[in-house]
């Protein structure tokens, strides 16, 4: 939402990439009707009209979220560097600074959608029977896990790409282990590395654990390339564990 001209596109198309890839939303969106491609004459319609138009989105919800998701979907398709004009002038209330034209953009388009999928996500936490107030939802890929007063994580779906990529990330830091370590640190590193990729492959690692094998690691090999790969992977589950964002610091 705080994207500016020069790189919402970019934004926008992680952003499309990041809901297509997680289950739970996409199938949400698909419920809703997905795609439409009758969309694609209103596009072309507010485009050439420098202004004169605007998208007349469907009343409801459902075709809402339709005909939004198809838009932005129709602009990453195009390949553009940056928003077409045409769009932006629809929004722009006669503002002509690119900045804050793509910031009403967002704000009449995209930010409908967002709230919609965030409604969503409520309603299915009301009906898990969980206190919204207490519940942080973590998305990555296509798992959607609730975590409840920072106690269980419940996995509503999962997404072996995310598994494989982190799979291949622990076997990267096993074989950028330093090659002049003492048999003692290479095998407490070892060991170091098993429980923390035993605990990011469960569904609730124990935070204190990871945190303390990392330390022990940090302090086994300070080798560039074996602090890249554990920085690559505090990183990567960082997305899904907000706590080893800490982890990723110590090793930049």
């Amino acid at each position: 939402m705080e994207a500016d001209y020069s790189s919402c596109i970019d934004i926008m198309e992680r952003f499309l990439d990041y809901i297509e890839k997680t289950e739970f939303i996409m199938n949400y969106i698909k419920s809703c009707g997905g795609f439409s491609d009758k969309i694609r004459e209103d596009f072309e319609s507010v485009l050439r009209g420098n202004g004169r138009f605007r998208f007349k989105l469907g009343i409801g919800k459902e075709k809402e979220i339709s005909e939004i998701y198809s838009i932005i979907k129709i602009l990453c398709e195009r390949e553009d560097q940056f928003i077409p004009k045409g769009l932006l002038y629809a929004y722009s209330n006669a503002e002509k600074n690119n900045d804050l034209m793509v910031k009403n953009f967002n704000r009449n388009i995209v930010s409908v959608l967002i709230e919609h999928i965030k409604n969503y996500i409520k309603e299915v936490d009301f009906e898990m029977g969980s206190d919204a107030k207490t519940v942080t939802y973590i998305s990555n890929g296509g798992q959607l896990i609730v975590v409840k007063d920072k106690a269980n994580a419940h996995v509503v779906q999962n997404n072996g790409m995310e598994i494989k990529e982190l799979k291949d990330l622990i076997d990267e830091m096993r074989n950028s282990l330093a090659n002049n370590l003492s048999d003692e640190d290479k095998q407490e590193a070892v060991e170091s590395i098993g429980v923390i990729e035993q605990e990011l492959s469960s569904n609730a690692p124990d935070e204190a654990l990871v945190t303390t094998h990392f330390k022990l690691l940090k302090k086994i090999d300070s080798g560039v390339k074996f602090t890249s790969a554990c920085c690559a992977i505090a990183t990567f589950a960082d997305r899904l564990y907000p706590f080893l964002g800490q982890i990723a610091q110590m090793f930049r």
